[in-house]
C-alpha cells in the first residue's frame, strides 16, 4: 500500500486532478462569463459560508463514523480520530486516482493503528455498497418523478452510470458473499502470468498466498458483520444518507449565500444526481466531469452569471479541502513510518 501512495505516484495523481480541476473550473468561468464575477463576489454573504464550512466538517464525521461502526467491532479500543483520519485519507487518494479508488487511504492509516488488513477491505465493501445501494435508489425515484427543471440531456449522461453502476454492484456483491470466485479468477490471472513471464513466478506465487489468506479471513469478517451485526450494516445506510445529505444543505447555504433562490429540494435532486453520474468518472476525484455536469444540471435553476461561483465553492467544499487536509494526514503518517524505519 505505501508503495501504491508513493511520493512519485502522489505527485502524478495530484498534477492530474489539477489539470482536471483548472479545465473544469475554466470551462465553467467561460460558460457562465467573466463580466460579472467580480459583482457576484462583492454581492456574496461572506459569513454565510461559515454553515457550509460546518457542514463539510459535518460530512467527515458520518464518512468516519461508516467506518467506525465495524472497525469497533473488531478492535473495541480503535480511537474515533483514527477513523476520521482513515475517511480523510480516502477522501485524498480518492481525488489523485482515477475512477475514485481511494480505498487504499483508509487501508493504510487502519493497519498502522493496528486493524487487520483483511477487516479494513470488509469494512470499505460493505460502505461502497451501502453508497451504491443508496444512490441507486435515490436515482430510480428521481427518474419516476421526472423533475422539469432537469435538462433532458441528463437521460444519456445517466445511462453510463447506470452501466458502471450495474457492474460495480454485482462486482462488490460477489467480492461480499462469494470472494472465492474472484480469487479463483486472480489465481487463474496469475497462472497465465506464470506461464509467460516465468521470472515473475516467486512473486505471483507469494501474491497468490497472501490473497488467499486476505479472502479467508475477509469471508469471515463478512459472516460475522452480516450475520451478527445487521443493524450495524443498515446503520452505515443511514450515514451514507447523512454525508449526502450534509453536502446537499452545503450547497443549499452557498445558494443562498450567493443569493440565488433555488429551493432544497431541487438542490437534492441535482446533488444527488450529481453523484449518481460521477461516482464512476474516470478523471481523480471526477475533477472536470463534476464541475462540467454540475452547469448542465444547475442552468434552469439559479442565473447563470452564480454558476461558476457556485461550482467553485460547492467543490472546494466538497473535494478540495478534503484533498488538502487528508494528504496532511497521509504525509505525517509517512513521516512517523519513516522515523520509525530509522530508529530500527
Amino acid at each position: 500500500m505505501q508503495e501504491f501512495l508513493s511520493r512519485e505516484n502522489a505527485a502524478r495523481g495530484a498534477l492530474f486532478f489539477l489539470l482536471c480541476t483548472f479545465a473544469g473550473l475554466f470551462l465553467s468561468f467561460l460558460w457562465g462569463g467573466t463580466q460579472d464575477i467580480e459583482q457576484v463576489f462583492r454581492e456574496m454573504q461572506v459569513e454565510m459560508l461559515l454553515g457550509a464550512c460546518l457542514c463539510m466538517f459535518v460530512d467527515w464525521v458520518f464518512g468516519a463514523l461508516r467506518f467506525h461502526i465495524f472497525i469497533q467491532k473488531v478492535k473495541p479500543d480503535i480511537r474515533f480520530r483514527d477513523s476520521l483520519r482513515a475517511n480523510l485519507a480516502t477522501l485524498c487518494v480518492s481525488c489523485i486516482t482515477p475512477f475514485q479508488t481511494g480505498g487504499v487511504g483508509h487501508l493504510y492509516i487502519y493497519t498502522r493503528a493496528g486493524v487487520p488488513l483483511s477487516a479494513s477491505i470488509t469494512s470499505g465493501i460493505i460502505c461502497f455498497l451501502a453508497t451504491i445501494i443508496t444512490l441507486m435508489c435515490f436515482a430510480a425515484g428521481i427518474a419516476g418523478l421526472d423533475p422539469p427543471f432537469l435538462p433532458k440531456g441528463i437521460t444519456w449522461i445517466s445511462l453510463f452510470s447506470c452501466l458502471m453502476f450495474g457492474l460495480a454492484f454485482v462486482g462488490f456483491l460477489l467480492l461480499l458473499f462469494k470472494p472465492e470466485f474472484v480469487f479463483r479468477f486472480f489465481r487463474w490471472l496469475c497462472g497465465v502470468a506464470q506461464r509467460r513471464f516465468t521470472r515473475l513466478t516467486p512473486i505471483l506465487e507469494r501474491a497468490t498466498l497472501k490473497v488467499e489468506e486476505l479472502v479467508t479471513e475477509h469471508k469471515s469478517f463478512a459472516v460475522m458483520f452480516l450475520r451478527h451485526h445487521k443493524w450495524t450494516c443498515a446503520l452505515s445506510v443511514l450515514l451514507t444518507c447523512g454525508f449526502f445529505g450534509t453536502r446537499i444543505v452545503g450547497s443549499y447555504i452557498v445558494v443562498a449565500a450567493l443569493n440565488g433562490e433555488a429551493t432544497l429540494w431541487e438542490l437534492s435532486v441535482v446533488g444527488l444526481l450529481l453523484n449518481f453520474v460521477v461516482l464512476f468518472a474516470p478523471s481523480p476525484g471526477a475533477s472536470g466531469v463534476a464541475e462540467v455536469v454540475t452547469l448542465g444540471l444547475m442552468e434552469n435553476l439559479i442565473l447563470k452569471e452564480l454558476i461558476p461561483v457556485y461550482v467553485l465553492l460547492t467543490r472546494f467544499f466538497a473535494i478540495y479541502c478534503a484533498v488538502v487536509v487528508g494528504g496532511i494526514v497521509i504525509g505525517s503518517q509517512f513521516a512517523k513510518d519513516f522515523r520509525k524505519r530509522t530508529k530500527t
